[in-house]
């Protein structure tokens, strides 16, 4: 978790300032309380309103890096992050994949589906699958090197949102404030590869 909360404030730290702006507002506007901090009942509350019912009720105990049991403002960039680049499951045991896992190069090269399994579920060989050839994604990342400019596409990494729950109350204002992040997001893309 260390690593994705450094990657955050990465970006963040050289994110144009309205981009930072938008970050600092989605937070204020999670806080629905306003104490300056989010709870776990705010943190259930987006889960539930922003359609990522894939992320554990548990993952805020993760997020939590000082354990005083709400998230300040650099461990909710880090659920942003998170939810924006993780929404894969292994193939094998159903688990969320957050770290190194292995993606079938057959798969991935063809534009489909990808085919991504956890390395306990590879070593173990507990999948059954078409292709042979797996990579774990950062020597996948680093075979595609040298690749001609301009063929990458930051979409493609991002994870998709579900839908947003219509049986949860929703709160307007964090809505506005999330998807005003997106957007945000969204046309940083065009000039830089940003994720957040």
């Amino acid at each position: 978790m260390e690593e994705f909360h450094e990657v955050a404030i990465a970006y963040y730290n050289n994110a144009p300032r309205n981009l930072q702006r938008l970050a600092w507002s989605f937070f204020l506007a999670l806080d629905s309380d306003g104490d300056g901090q989010i709870s776990y009942m705010e943190y259930i509350n987006f889960l539930r309103q922003c359609g990522y019912g894939w992320i554990s009720s548990n993952f805020f105990k993760d997020l939590d890096r000082n354990r005083d049991g709400c998230l300040g403002f650099w461990e909710v960039l880090t659920l942003y992050y998170v939810i924006k680049t993780r929404g894969l499951w292994c193939q094998g045991c159903q688990t969320c994949l957050v770290g190194l896992y292995f993606t079938c190069v057959s798969c991935f090269d063809s534009g489909s589906r990808t085919y991504d399994l956890c390395p306990t579920c590879y070593k173990q060989k507990k999948f059954s699958h078409n292709h042979t050839n797996f990579m774990d994604n950062h020597l996948l990342l680093r075979s595609k090197r040298g690749l001609p400019p301009g063929t990458a596409n930051i979409n493609l990494a991002l994870a998709p949102r579900s839908a947003i729950n219509a049986s949860a109350a929703v709160d307007d204002d964090l809505m506005q404030a999330f998807q005003a992040l997106e957007t945000g997001v969204t046309a940083g893309k065009t000039s830089t590869c940003i994720v957040m």
